[in-house]
């Protein structure tokens, strides 16, 4: 397993990236001698969300497919949890079988939701996992965010304040923890060049009403196999006090918690993830 800074693992997973899409959707592969394991990345972003982690598991095969609707995949006729369920369960049996499935943020959301519908497999890392519906919060990020996203709609400049790049930066400072200098550059420049990758306004509105009306709660009965649950003990999207609770909610889960991290823990502690997962499958 590699240790370099988060920009250069970036780089390094890059470098051993190779798309082969399936159908409509656009697929990067890590090619190594181990075990296969699926990244699923969060809302907005695409593939390259998690590529610092994948970069930092040299010896395993990373599959990293880009959501429908976002980076280069095809859009759905339809943007909710169902829908992307339904993908999932598709392109795994397409692709598969993989020996660990990592969602991160909204992809923990797609994740559960398709094992809630059948999808097979024995072993989740959930990173960041989303336990706290969105519509429901009272929270002031979260009211300007459905804000953000309703004047979205507007037909005149809704397109353009979508994918202003001040409102990026702002999203971006708020939810960086990080202290290092490289560090915080390598994130802002993440979500300047892919946080915008989505292929229509369409496609972010309805993404971002799936990932604020679901919680990884709602699929809990269905949450039998072994898990590892990675949280960031400052993090305000997905509060820690929830993440706690989610691990005794779930009999056969394990949780990380990171400290002076947020959301953005793929970001800011790839490599430590990364040793996660390595001695999760190694253990289980």
């Amino acid at each position: 397993m590699l240790t370099n800074p988060p920009g250069e693992l970036f780089a390094l997973a890059e470098a051993r990236s190779t798309r082969a899409d399936i159908a409509g959707t656009a697929v990067w592969t890590l090619s190594g001698n181990r075990q296969r394991v699926l990244f699923i990345h969060g809302f907005r972003g695409d593939h390259h969300g998690l590529q610092a982690v994948a970069g930092a598991l040299a010896d395993l095969t990373v599959v990293s497919p880009d959501l429908p609707g976002f980076g280069k995949s095809a859009e759905l006729e339809h943007h909710d949890l169902s829908s992307y369920s339904d993908w999932l369960i598709d392109f795994c049996t397409s692709t598969g079988p993989y020996d660990l499935v990592v969602g991160h943020s909204f992809g923990t959301l797609v994740v559960t939701k398709a094992i809630s519908n059948g999808l097979s497999t024995k072993k989740v890392c959930l990173i960041n996992p989303i336990t706290t519906r969105g519509n429901t919060s009272k929270s002031l990020s979260n009211r300007l965010a459905e804000i953000y996203y309703r004047i979205g709609k507007n037909k005149i400049f809704g397109s353009w304040l979508m994918s202003s790049g001040l409102v990026t930066r702002s999203m971006s400072i708020g939810l960086t923890k990080a202290k290092d200098r490289r560090t915080r550059s390598f994130i802002h420049k993440q979500h300047s060049q892919y946080f915008s990758s989505y292929k229509s306004t369409r496609v972010a509105i309805e993404g971002f009403h799936a990932a604020n009306s679901g919680s990884v709660f709602d699929y809990a009965d269905a949450l039998t196999g072994s898990i590892l649950l990675i949280a960031g003990s400052q993090d305000a999207v997905a509060p820690i006090s929830e993440q706690k609770r989610l691990n005794e909610v779930l009999p056969n889960s394990e949780l990380l918690v990171l400290k002076r991290v947020g959301h953005l823990s793929h970001y800011e502690r790839p490599v430590e993830i990364a040793t996660a997962i390595t001695n999760f499958l190694e253990t289980h």
